[in-house]
């Protein structure tokens, strides 16, 4: 067990109880009696924060667990994180390239994109879930955050600005 990983779940900890009491001040926001947008931010920091709470505690447990054995450095073990790297490289340069290019195509041609890049830099190879997912969730996050809580989505620019306009 590294303790790379007991870090970066206590900075998880630290972030995301910070963000959660900087967020207070939204519960306020929206109109009276309906879950609006000031309350949905503190849900996910406050579920996020509980996550990582979560994890904190089992990589101690995990650490503590593992403080007498020693880990050899293999070939195999060496590979793997290798490719450990690769994916997360993978997944990060595919999110980057997602925020740059949102405001400009706007966010249902973005993330129809997106979710097939990021399922590939993953290591997702079916065609079924490569082709199904990136329009099932995106109709479902275009539905449940453009429809119901009526929170804004970019919407590009020119052609693109007309093409989101006919689903929000």
């Amino acid at each position: 067990m590294k303790t790379g990983e007991i870090v970066f779940f206590a900075v998880c900890v630290a972030f995301f109880g910070f963000m959660f009491y900087e967020g207070l001040d939204l519960a306020g926001q929206g109109r009276p009696g309906e879950i609006g947008s000031g309350l949905w931010p503190l849900l996910a920091l406050g579920a996020s924060f509980l996550l990582s709470v979560a994890l904190l505690v089992a990589s101690l447990r995990k650490a503590r667990r593992d403080v007498g054995s020693t880990e050899d450095e293999t070939p195999e073990s060496i590979a793997e994180k290798k490719r450990q790297r690769v994916t997360v490289t993978l997944s990060v340069v595919c999110f980057l390239i997602y925020m740059v290019v949102v405001p400009w195509i706007g966010f249902i041609l973005a993330t129809l994109l997106y979710i097939p890049s990021f399922a590939l830099a993953l290591g997702e190879r079916r065609k079924g879930i490569l082709f199904v997912s990136p329009f099932l969730l995106t109709a479902i996050i275009v539905a449940v955050f453009a429809k119901f809580i009526t929170i804004p989505f970019p919407k590009g620019i020119g052609i693109f600005a007309d093409f989101s306009r006919l689903f929000y």
